[in-house]
């Protein structure tokens, strides 16, 4: 199945929130989610962004059975270290249940090492 990883735009919010939720639910962790699409929104897409995001998006004929083509995200920050130098944090990593296995997962993962090497971070490191 085709599908692509590109980086978020604010308008990937409600999509990422709701698989965020999924992830809690997951985890049997829903109540501990404290914000939504618009706090997403705020801190992700402001001129000094508290993270980066990017998205597992496949096209319309081979969307979710609920009709979602964005399923998957892959959340992550900046850090520093003060013997390793610029760092990045893999916060989450979560694609769709239907979608999984193939190579889904590790090409979103990929990604995120490629945004690691492409400013030349020391270190990735994940929840």
């Amino acid at each position: 199945m085709n599908f692509k990883v590109r980086p978020a735009a604010a308008e990937d919010c409600k999509d990422i929130s709701r698989m965020i939720m999924e992830l809690a639910v997951y985890e049997n962790m829903p109540d501990q989610v404290k914000i939504s699409h618009k706090e997403l929104e705020r801190d992700g897409f402001c001129q000094n962004p508290f993270f980066g995001c990017l998205v597992a998006e496949v096209p319309e004929e081979h969307k979710s059975k609920e009709g979602f083509t964005v399923i998957g995200y892959a959340l992550y920050f900046y850090t520093y270290s003060t013997w390793m130098g610029r760092s990045v944090y893999l916060e989450d990593l979560y694609v769709m249940p239907e979608f999984r296995g193939g190579k889904r997962q590790a090409v979103c993962a990929a990604a995120v090492v490629r945004v690691e090497l492409e400013y030349t971070y020391s270190r990735l490191l994940c929840c």
